[in-house]
């Protein structure tokens, strides 16, 4: 079954619990806006792409996407026609790795993550909605490829027309790192590209 994720802030994100809280306490942060922080904090935002603490990658419509990690053996059949590709971005993970909105780190609250496989709401008219998605992970540093597609023939609503292909590639150290924020460099809109 399709991980669909649905996107009500513009944006997604990748992490690792535990790497995210070992950041946050070596930088003595103790707000829960973490997004906010790390707007505010340009040099420990950097800072924390270099050490693979996230990959933040916005704007992106807000609409639901399938979601898939290559190596749990995923991918888009060809039904699905690839737009982009980018690779290089640094990931640390311990144990498991999440895939999700990046209204996460609004207000972050790590008890929605704990013990927990996904993160989801219910909708007004009793329609359960995921926010995030835990894929088990080996602990260890990786270089991320992030790969957009689009399906070839729309179906109609409520089906995924768009999704996203995650790609983690063992490395021994980050070599560098990229910053998706270079709107002149990345383009993560799958949803917009013609």
């Amino acid at each position: 079954m399709d991980r669909i994720l649905d996107t009500g802030s513009y944006g997604i994100c990748l992490f690792s619990t535990d790497v995210l809280q070992d950041f946050l306490k070596k930088e003595k942060v103790r707000t829960k806006k973490i997004l906010k922080n790390f707007q505010d904090n340009h040099n420990r935002y950097l800072a924390s792409l270099e050490n693979g603490i996230w990959i933040p990658f916005l704007p992106i419509n807000s609409i639901e996407y399938i979601i898939k990690l290559e190596n749990c053996n995923q991918s888009f059949d060809d039904e699905w026609e690839e737009k982009f590709v980018y690779h290089d971005f640094n990931i640390e993970v311990k144990d498991s790795l999440w895939i999700a909105d990046i209204g996460s780190f609004y207000e972050f609250d790590k008890n929605e993550f704990l013990g927990n496989d996904e993160v989801s709401y219910e909708t007004l008219d009793g329609k359960t909605l995921y926010s995030g998605f835990r894929y088990s992970v080996s602990s260890g540093k990786y270089s991320v490829s992030i790969k957009g597609y689009e399906r070839k023939k729309k179906l109609d609503y409520p089906n995924s027309n768009f999704g996203f292909l995650f790609s983690l590639k063992k490395v021994n150290e980050f070599k560098g790192f990229n910053d998706p924020r270079e709107d002149e460099r990345y383009n993560f809109n799958v949803a917009k590209i013609v």
